[in-house]
């Protein structure tokens, strides 16, 4: 209906649909920081995927611009779902090592307990505010883990493991309510996949953080 959020007014969202049902179900999306905040003029003439930006380009994490109007992009993931993830920013290199990079050209690029959460928290609580439920990905993820982590012992895995899940579930206590703990811990013949993290601290790391992720 006219004022609605529904962008093109050609009958109701997929979010209306599913607050008609009996039983509540989450019809979910993945979302990047510039296509939510940025203009849509300027997200047209760059690249979306800032994920895969160059990490040793700027020493912070590249500033969301402030956008008078909300862009076409956020109006249609707040009128279609009610339930969104976000795509790459949480995972733990992005967090630590890939973005935002070192912290100047002087420091080495292993930021193991330096975090930022800049983008993250962006998109966390424009989501809340838009009344979104917020999956957070991934915890444990051997394709997204630091490429140093692979020269550490099985003791310095264990404990830093801990220590980032610990840092990240604490860092959105309350706002964020369900996590993917582990991912694709399954080969495609249903063996444990031959990881970092099985290597290093066998199969009980997958117990290991679910047991952290609750503690937390």
């Amino acid at each position: 209906s006219e004022g609605d959020d529904n962008c093109d007014g050609d009958g109701p969202t997929l979010r209306e649909l599913s607050n008609q049902l009996c039983k509540r179900i989450d019809i979910g999306t993945a979302i990047l920081p510039k296509p939510l905040f940025v203009n849509d003029e300027e997200v047209e003439n760059a690249t979306v995927e800032c994920a895969k930006e160059n990490p040793s380009s700027s020493s912070s994490p590249t500033p969301l611009p402030c956008c008078d109007e909300e862009t076409k992009y956020a109006k249609i993931v707040k009128s279609e779902f009610n339930a969104v993830v976000i795509e790459h920013h949480l995972k733990w290199a992005p967090l630590v090592h890939t973005l935002p990079g070192p912290i100047n050209e002087s420091t080495p690029s292993n930021r193991i307990g330096r975090y930022d959460f800049s983008h993250c928290d962006a998109m966390v609580d424009w989501a809340i505010k838009n009344g979104l439920k917020v999956k957070g990905h991934v915890l444990c993820w051997h394709v997204t883990t630091p490429e140093f982590v692979e020269e550490m012992s099985g003791d310095q895995i264990r404990e830093e493991l801990r220590r980032h899940i610990y840092t990240t579930i604490g860092h959105f206590r309350g706002r964020i309510k369900c996590w993917d703990v582990v991912n694709e811990a399954l080969a495609p013949d249903g063996s444990l996949a031959n990881n970092v993290f099985l290597r290093k601290l066998g199969a009980s790391y997958i117990e290991e953080c679910f047991r952290w992720a609750h503690e937390a």
